[in-house]
């Protein structure tokens, strides 16, 4: 898929490539959570098809449960869903301490009050709905790097620990 602007094209592959060769190191798994059955299957089938591994949760509770028993990277999360929101959803891993996952904030609520109430919950990026794919795709990439700068800086960390250092 392409995307112009201002005489720029810009192919959703390259930066899925890009994306897949930043998630090398830590794993390409995405969990999505969202209770609308079809918008789920849109964005989980988009992320399948471009070499993403992806589970699928329908609320805030099945999600948490997926996240007892394996690590995901990212996390694209709806806000407004049955059972628990995204937003409890948010509060609640990081409360559990899971701060190296990156949380996608993707919903149709667009004011600031929204924007502020998520990134005090805890979330890392805000995208809505009516934005063009290829944001979603460039918040992404931005949340894999932290993701490896994370791991970097933690590593860094246990070394200096390691030579006593400090």
């Amino acid at each position: 898929m392409t995307y112009s602007a201002d005489n720029h094209t810009i192919h959703t592959s390259s930066v899925t490539r890009r994306i897949l060769a930043l998630a090398r190191d830590s794993a390409a798994k995405i969990l999505v959570v969202d209770d609308d059955d079809l918008e789920l299957a849109l964005i989980c089938d988009r992320l399948e098809h471009c070499g993403f591994e992806v589970r699928r949760a329908e609320n805030g509770e099945a999600a948490l449960k997926v996240l007892k028993d394996e690590w995901f990277p990212v996390m694209i999360t709806d806000w407004q869903m049955p059972v628990m929101s995204g937003i409890e959803l948010t509060e609640k891993v990081r409360e559990q301490g899971i701060t190296d996952t990156v949380v996608i904030m993707l919903t149709v609520l667009d004011s600031s009050f929204d924007y502020e109430t998520a990134y005090e919950a805890g979330v890392d990026e805000y995208v809505t709905k009516n934005m063009p794919e290829i944001e979603l795709f460039a918040r992404i990439h931005a949340a894999f790097s932290t993701v490896n700068l994370r791991r970097a800086l933690q590593e860094a960390r246990a070394q200096l620990a390691s030579t006593g250092e400090k």
